[in-house]
This record gives structure tokens, C-alpha cells and sequence, in this order.
């Protein structure tokens, strides 16, 4: 499989073709490792063999594997391991810390309650910058000023160190309340929307490289329609029914009837079957590669007005 791939993967007058060759038999050699009898491989496998860095690092083998069958890609399951080494790196970095006891209880309370690895980690980071506030000092001695001191180093962990905050008190440690929070103006919010909406069609119209087009237009379904953006971009090639005039997502649960003024965008950049002769492409925004969607860190980065030419390595 590995000679198969360099020779029809990696193009011999390319100078990086020597360092691309030494990764992949590195990563090779450490899936086969794993592996021996040359197996079915999965995505748990690729991951601890090799790690997530080093993934990305060999994203045309990945891409290979997945297109002649020996792998099966679960970008969805590959977060969940990464936001797992996450979670252990917080607590491995905090092993020495004197409140160390007390953020692995609350990892495993956490898991307890079934809570996702992100969640998790978003958690355990809120936790650690609300007992930085606090130092070498007992638990007992946290105080609504310790509280206050976090909140305006690390504002948008508001949410995260409300359930911190239950768990110390249900250890009998002291009882703080998070301050009130000024009420959202819903209709600033809208007016935001609707201006956010207006300047995502204006650059639709000419974009500047192909993922930005995905992007933008991604991001317009999922608010002119109300759905996540993970669920758009996860979209495949059975999941719409594309006319002439019409787009329909999920035609045969949700059908969600695209605006009319999406339908020549969709038509022209997302990617979709239009009959027997076309080759199957399972995603409708197609990542980098093909054997995943389009990343939800390329949205947040075309997101901005301001970016320039191709997205950075994710």
C-alpha cells in the first residue's frame, strides 16, 4: 500500500517528495505496528498509532487509505480523541498544583454525567483560570472577588464556570454566585444578523478561492434557516435533491426548501450528483481532502472579512 501511494500520490520532481515519502513510512510503519495482520483499519487506530498532529501532517495517505478501502474516516470520533488528549494535557499540566485532587474529581464528575470531551475541556479550562485567581490558597478562601478577578481576565467563560461553581459548593466549599448579566437587546441582535447575512451575499458574489465560496455559503443556510453549522457542513450528496430551480435538504425527513436566492449558489459551489455519469462525492462542502467535509475552523476563518488567500493548516 505504501509503494502504491508514493508512486501514485507523490510526484518525484516535487521537492518535498523526500520529506513527504519519510512521513508517510513513519506513519506506515506505525499504523502497521498497531496492526499486523492488515486489518480493517479505524480511526482509533490512526490516532493512537500516530496522533492527531502527525494526522494532518499525512493527510494524502489518510485521503488514499480512505479512497481504495483499508480506512474508514470519523472526523466526528477523531474530535472526541483529540478533546480527550486535551482534557489529560490540563490535568497532566496541573498535576503538581495543590488544587490538582480537586480538578480530577471534577473531570470525573464530569464523566460521569456524561458531559462531552469538549465540554469537558472547556470546563476544566474555566476551572483552572478561576483557581489561578485563587493561587496556593485553600478552596475554602475562594471568594466572589476571586470570581470577579477571573471573570474579567477570561469573560467568555461565563457559562463554562457556572457548573464549576455547583460542583465545588456540592463539596462543601464556599457558595458564589455568578453576577447578573446585562439583558440581550433582541432586536440589536437581529439587526447584527441581518447585517452579517447582507455582507456574506456581497462576497459570495466574488470570492476569492473556492473553500471561501463553501464557507460563505454554508454559513448563510445555516442562519437564513436556522440550523447548526456542523449540520450543514455535513451534508452529503443523497441528503439533497437539486433542480433546476429548487434545492431540498433532507427531502425525505426535514425537506428544507432553500430561498431562491441560495439556489445559484448552491448549485454552483457545492457539490452534488447530477446523474448517473457523475462520480459520487459523499460531501456537499468538501473539505481539503475527500475523505472529509469542510472544516468548521475554515468557516470560523472565512468567516472574517479580512482573510487572504487559501486557509492555514487546521
Amino acid at each position: 500500500m505504501f509503494i502504491t501511494f508514493c508512486r501514485g500520490r507523490i510526484p518525484l520532481d516535487d521537492g518535498l517528495a523526500s520529506q513527504r515519502i519519510t512521513r508517510a513510512a513513519e506513519a506506515c510503519r506505525a499504523i502497521a505496528a498497531r496492526d499486523p495482520a492488515y486489518g480493517r483499519i479505524t480511526t482509533d487506530d490512526v490516532h493512537a498509532a500516530i496522533g492527531a498532529e502527525a494526522t494532518r501532517r499525512v493527510a494524502p495517505l489518510i485521503e488514499f487509505m480512505c479512497d481504495v478501502g483499508v480506512l474508514e474516516w470519523d472526523r466526528a470520533r477523531l474530535k472526541v480523541l483529540v478533546e480527550n488528549d486535551r482534557v489529560d494535557s490540563i490535568l497532566m499540566a496541573h498535576q503538581d498544583s495543590p488544587h490538582a485532587s480537586l480538578l480530577r474529581q471534577y473531570r470525573d464528575d464530569l464523566a460521569a454525567r456524561g458531559r462531552k470531551p469538549v465540554t469537558q475541556q472547556n470546563a476544566l479550562t474555566a476551572a483552572v483560570a478561576l483557581l489561578a485567581a485563587l493561587g496556593d490558597k485553600p478552596l475554602a478562601e475562594l471568594s466572589q472577588r476571586h470570581l470577579a478577578r477571573a471573570l474579567r481576565k477570561t469573560p467568555g467563560q461565563r457559562a463554562s464556570l457556572k457548573g464549576f461553581l455547583s460542583f465545588v459548593a456540592g463539596q462543601g466549599g464556599p457558595k458564589l454566585t455568578l453576577p447578573a448579566l446585562h439583558p440581550t437587546d433582541p432586536v440589536a441582535q437581529e439587526r447584527q444578523l441581518r447585517e452579517e447575512i447582507k455582507a456574506w451575499r456581497q462576497r459570495l458574489r466574488k470570492p476569492r478561492h473556492t473553500d471561501e465560496a463553501k464557507a460563505l455559503l454554508a454559513l448563510l443556510i445555516a442562519r437564513i434557516h436556522a440550523l447548526p453549522i456542523p449540520r450543514v457542513l455535513s451534508l452529503r450528496d443523497n441528503d439533497v435533491t437539486v433542480t433546476y430551480t429548487s434545492v431540498t435538504l433532507w427531502p425525505e425527513a426535514d425537506a428544507i426548501t432553500l430561498e431562491e436566492s441560495l439556489v445559484g449558489a448552491f448549485r454552483r459551489w457545492a457539490e452534488w450528483s447530477v446523474g448517473y455519469a457523475s462520480p459520487p462525492n459523499p460531501w456537499c462542502f468538501k473539505g481539503r481532502y475527500s475523505y472529509e467535509a469542510l472544516s468548521e475552523a475554515a468557516v470560523a476563518y472565512y468567516r472574517k472579512p479580512d482573510t487572504k488567500g487559501k486557509p492555514p493548516k487546521y
